[in-house]
């Protein structure tokens, strides 16, 4: 933020030059003149700016009688967090049900201007609105799964870069768990992600395969009966998955999806009931694990990280 010494050609923004304002704020020379007290009561940082005495200024420096400070933001940007400050409804414009692309091209500017000015309210209401298509809990991640819902890839690209330059890390292990689906050409291509968040997702594709095997769907690739089996199950359960079943997996592993083939398990009772356990115990263990898989500490790590 600056204040200008010389002035500039500057244009009145039809919806947010307010008569009664008492600053004009100048973002890529469109002019919003709006109140100082609104804007402090939503942020410390313009709180702080606004009563930090000024040097004297002259004409130059005020239009209407307002002092004017530039802002180094996008205008688009800016315009979306002025309606969602001044119009009260403003997100009830977004559907609950809005597709990733449509809420992303709706909250995007706002998390990244909120964070920046420290617009807290704002923030923490576009990170509600992401956490709804990103969980970050395994009850999250199952009520979401149950859904049903199917995500648009260049929209989950996209989500990563904005969590990264917003400060919303909680996101990202999801994020990136669901961008190991996208084919390898595809994510290479992609003109959004960095080379090291592409890395991570190719990577973390192949560790992804071996928790399937390891943990969340040992049972199907090698079978182990429970120690209180009842029946004939010590041969192990039959063959429960095709050569190109497997190879599917490797290619976008899915540890987290729920297994929902139990009646093709021709064991007992008690070894049925002992692969459901390790089902879900392996699904628990690597969520906990998630975070680490795409290097990005564990799930206590990343909310302080976000909260600080």
């Amino acid at each position: 933020m600056q204040t200008p010494k010389q002035k500039v050609s500057i244009s009145r923004h039809e919806d947010f030059w307010f008569t009664d304002g008492s600053v004009v704020l100048v973002v890529e020379n469109t002019a919003f003149r709006i109140h100082q007290s609104i804007l402090s009561r939503h942020s410390d940082v313009f709180a702080d700016m606004f009563t930090v005495p000024q040097p004297d200024l002259n004409d130059d420096d005020h239009l209407d009688g307002c002092p004017i400070v530039h802002l180094t933001d996008p205008l688009e940007d800016f315009v979306d967090v002025m309606k969602a400050i001044y119009e009260p409804f403003y997100f009830d414009n977004l559907s609950p049900n809005a597709e990733l692309p449509t809420l992303l091209n709706f909250i995007s500017g706002i998390l990244r201007i909120s964070t920046k000015y420290n617009l807290q309210m704002l923030r923490e209401k576009c990170i509600g609105i992401l956490r709804a298509k990103f969980p970050s809990t395994l009850a999250g991640c199952d009520a979401l799964l149950s859904s049903g819902y199917q995500y648009v890839s260049s929209a989950i690209v996209r989500a990563i870069p904005l969590a990264r330059e917003s400060n919303v890390p909680e996101i990202l292990p999801w994020a990136f768990y669901i961008s190991t689906h996208i084919p390898a050409n595809d994510l290479l291509k992609d003109p959004f992600l960095s080379w090291q968040d592409k890395a991570l997702c190719l990577a973390g594709k192949d560790k992804l395969w071996r928790t399937q095997i390891e943990h969340t769907h040992q049972f199907v690739f090698e079978f182990t009966r429970s120690t209180a089996c009842v029946g004939a199950c010590r041969g192990g359960a039959p063959q429960l998955m095709t050569w190109q079943e497997a190879e599917l997996l490797r290619v976008s592993p899915h540890p987290l999806d729920h297994y929902e083939k139990w009646n093709t398990l021709k064991v007992c009772p008690k070894c049925l009931s002992h692969a459901e356990w390790q089902h879900q115990a392996g699904r628990t263990k690597v969520w906990d694990m998630l975070p680490s898989i795409f290097h990005l500490g564990s799930w206590d790590d990343i909310h302080k990280d976000q909260n600080r």
